[in-house]
């Protein structure tokens, strides 16, 4: 019986080796350690360790772009990991020409730290853009990751706190009848143009997946470069379209994008890394 299916849009978004693996990932470690890839052993040249790896731990959620945003703004969070605020610390501590400086060292010197530490793994589950066919062993993945209000940034996490006042109320009692709404936005300018869109084509004989996956997410692995951060505040007045006083936090990240891979987070399996990015 032939096999096909795809992620739909209705539907919302070994021991040892495991265990230094997450030690490396996870924020057990202030940063990923330095460790050659396949692609540059012969040359020497060194990535951040999560560029080689087979597998992710299970269940895994990366890092979270809200705790970079507010170390970047100096607003860390109490109960937020200390691993992540020294890490922008230590790369904010170091002016990056003289990390570039580093990188264009001679081949077989080691990546400098500050390069290390400006590298990010955002974990963006996949709601849609999936499909598998069973009889040719192939799958194709297009999905779009452009952010609502900004189609030439990728959005990495929106919270939405307050009930909206459409239909529920009009433009004059909004605000006197609390609906009060704050959209948190965090996104990624990624230097290259907008490409915002994850695209890719794998022949997987060995594929097992029998049915649509809702664990599927996208893996950007990012580092991050001046300007880090902007922000933008915006404040909407109820009106009789949108009877909801609302503001906008729109918190921009800026860097380049080093790799882009289709995961089974509850499994941890790397579906694929043969995935690239396109307007």
């Amino acid at each position: 019986m032939r096999q096909e299916w795809q992620v739909d849009s209705s539907k919302h978004r070994s021991s040892a080796a495991l265990c230094l693996t997450f030690m490396l990932l996870c924020g057990s470690a202030p940063a990923f350690a330095a460790a050659p890839s396949a692609s540059h052993a012969a040359s020497g040249a060194s990535t951040p360790a999560i560029m080689s790896v087979d597998a992710l731990p299970p269940n895994f959620t990366g890092d979270d772009p809200e705790h970079v945003r507010d170390a970047l703004a100096g607003r860390p969070a109490p109960s937020q990991s200390s691993s992540i605020t020294s890490r922008v610390r230590s790369f904010l501590a170091h002016p990056l020409r003289k990390s570039e400086q580093a990188a264009s060292a001679p081949s077989g010197a080691s990546q400098p730290r500050a390069q290390t530490d400006r590298t990010f793994t955002f974990v963006i589950p996949v709601s849609y853009g999936v499909r598998y066919l069973s009889k040719k062993k192939v799958l194709t993945v297009n999905v779009s990751l452009a952010a609502p209000e900004d189609p030439g940034a990728i959005l990495l996490k929106q919270t939405v706190k307050g009930q909206s006042g459409r239909k529920l109320v009009v433009a004059p009692e909004a605000k006197a009848k609390g609906f009060l709404q704050t959209v948190d936005v965090i996104q990624l300018k990624a230097g290259g143009g907008n490409k915002t869109t994850i695209q890719g084509r794998a022949l997987l004989p060995h594929f097992d997946h029998e049915h649509g996956n809702d664990d599927f997410a996208i893996v950007l692995i990012c580092t991050l470069a001046p300007p880090y951060l902007m922000e933008d505040i915006e404040h909407s007045a109820p009106t009789d379209e949108e009877p909801t006083d609302i503001t906008r936090r729109t918190s921009t990240l800026n860097g380049s994008i080093d790799a882009a891979w289709l995961i089974d987070r509850k499994e941890g399996t790397i579906v694929t890394k043969r995935l690239r990015l396109v307007k």
